[in-house]
Parts: structure tokens; C-alpha cells; sequence
């Protein structure tokens, strides 16, 4: 977590895994489906793990964050407890300009129309504070593909998109962000599945999240994760180079600036 300096342990071999399972009296899958992301940890969970490594409540904390974030959902985790740990992340948009990429007025616009009113503005500053996972000393490496047809749908209207492309072109110009647009001509029809991203954390572990209009799920299941690499890379190769990108951006400022 961003405000937990010290990283969570984990079960790396099936013989500390039956220790801890002892320790914590459950099942050696249940810490398993939970490392890995399939299951939700209960409070009970968290404090069984607390008391099995002798911490001051960390697991605790993790369990209220994730547990009382409403305003990110089932995303919690991904947002709170991946991003600041990630050092490559990457994303996919076949609709949107990705979450870490929006302005204020974009993503109200977003949320306005699939959130509860009372919900808008806590949604709106949860996800403009992702953005400070590049304010550290060590951001992470962020590369976003996004449809080419993004620059072209003005989603909160004409003005709110053109503010939107002008700060897309400036954080096309960050160090650590890397920008490509995939043309429509390619077709991607693999992409069109559904919005993803992948994470590479610093201890090499590697998860994804994917989204759909009904539900999500964040997981480091390996297969899952090979799946969406495959995918990744097969969109990428479809994709403008990071200059080319640049110059459509810039068109497109052009064409909403008139």
C-alpha cells in the first residue's frame, strides 16, 4: 500500500505455505487464492495473518482500505495496493482515455452517467489522485494504448475533450509515460473485448485487471496474465509509433479547437 512502507510477506513455497496455514488454522488454498487474488481476504483473515507474522496490524489496514473504498469498488485494490508498487504498468482503451491519463472534467463526465450523484466527486478525486504514483522517486513506466477513435468522441462535449487532448499531449512529453494510438484501419478486433491492464510489481510478481460494464476483477492468476500479455502485445503491433501518436494528438487539437 502507498501508505505502508513495508511490503506485505508472502508464501513463496509449499512448505511455509503449510506453516503459515498451521499458524493461521485455514486451508494452505485459501492463502493461496487470496495471495494470488482470487478470493477477497475477510477481517478475520487479515487479523489471523497479523497474529501468524507478528505485525501491528498491517494486514488489518490493508483489509479497512480495500473494504471501505466505495468510491473505487471493486478496483480498490488495483488503485491502492498495485499502482504504487508497480514499476511497469500497462494499459489498454478500446472507448476511453485511460483513468490515469484523465482530467477532472473527463472523468465527471464519465462518472456522471454510471455513478450515483452522490458519488460523482469522491470518484472524480480518487482517480486524479492515482496520478501521484509518478511523483515519487521511482515512478513507474507507463505505456497506454488507446483506440485512435478516443480523439474523436466528445465525451462531456466538445470543450471538455479538447482540454482532455491538450493534456494527453502534454503527458505524452513525460519521461515515464509513453502514449501510442492504434489506428482504426487495424480493426483490433482483439481488443475489443474489453478495457485491461497489466502490472509488474517490484518483486517481479505480475498482475492484471479487466473491466467489463457489469463487473471487474483484479488477479495474478498465471494464466490469466499470460493471456492478456499475449493480447497486449498483439495490439501494440497494430499500433502508431509514440511520434506518430504525438502528431494525431495534435490534429485532433486542431480539428476541436475550431
Amino acid at each position: 500500500m502507498s501508505t505502508h512502507p513495508k511490503p506485505a510477506p508472502k508464501c513463496r513455497r509449499e512448505g511455509s505455505c503449510k506453516s503459515l496455514s498451521s499458524r493461521m488454522r485455514c486451508h494452505t488454498s485459501l492463502i493461496s487464492h487470496v495471495e494470488r487474488g482470487r478470493r477477497t481476504p475477510t477481517l478475520e483473515f487479515a487479523e489471523a495473518a497479523d497474529r501468524a507474522f507478528e505485525l501491528d496490524g498491517h494486514f488489518v489496514h490493508l483489509y479497512r482500505q480495500i473494504s471501505q473504498s466505495p468510491a473505487l469498488g471493486w478496483f480498490a485494490r488495483w488503485v491502492e495496493e498495485i499502482e504504487p508498487q508497480a514499476v511497469i504498468l500497462q494499459s489498454w482503451d478500446p472507448l476511453l482515455v485511460p483513468g490515469l491519463l484523465q482530467t477532472p472534467e473527463y472523468a465527471r463526465a464519465i462518472f456522471s452517467t454510471t455513478s450515483p450523484p452522490d458519488r460523482v466527486e469522491d470518484r472524480v478525486q480518487a482517480r486524479m489522485r492515482r496520478m501521484q504514483i509518478f511523483d515519487g522517486p521511482s515512478p513507474p513506466a507507463f505505456l497506454a494504448l488507446i483506440d485512435e477513435s478516443v480523439l474523436d468522441r466528445p465525451i462531456g462535449g466538445p470543450a471538455v475533450l479538447l482540454d482532455q487532448l491538450l493534456y494527453l499531449q502534454k503527458l505524452s512529453q513525460h519521461p515515464r509515460i509513453t502514449i501510442q494510438l492504434v489506428p482504426v484501419a487495424a480493426g483490433c478486433v482483439v481488443g475489443m473485448i474489453s478495457a485491461f491492464a497489466l502490472a509488474r510489481l517490484r518483486d517481479g510478481t505480475e498482475v492484471v485487471s479487466a473491466d467489463s460494464i457489469l463487473s471487474g476483477h483484479v488477479t495474478g492468476d498465471h494464466d490469466a496474465v499470460a493471456q492478456l500479455k499475449v493480447r497486449y502485445d498483439s495490439i501494440r503491433a497494430d499500433a502508431h509509433p509514440q511520434t506518430v501518436s504525438q502528431r494525431a494528438i495534435g490534429d485532433a487539437i486542431r480539428k476541436w479547437s475550431k
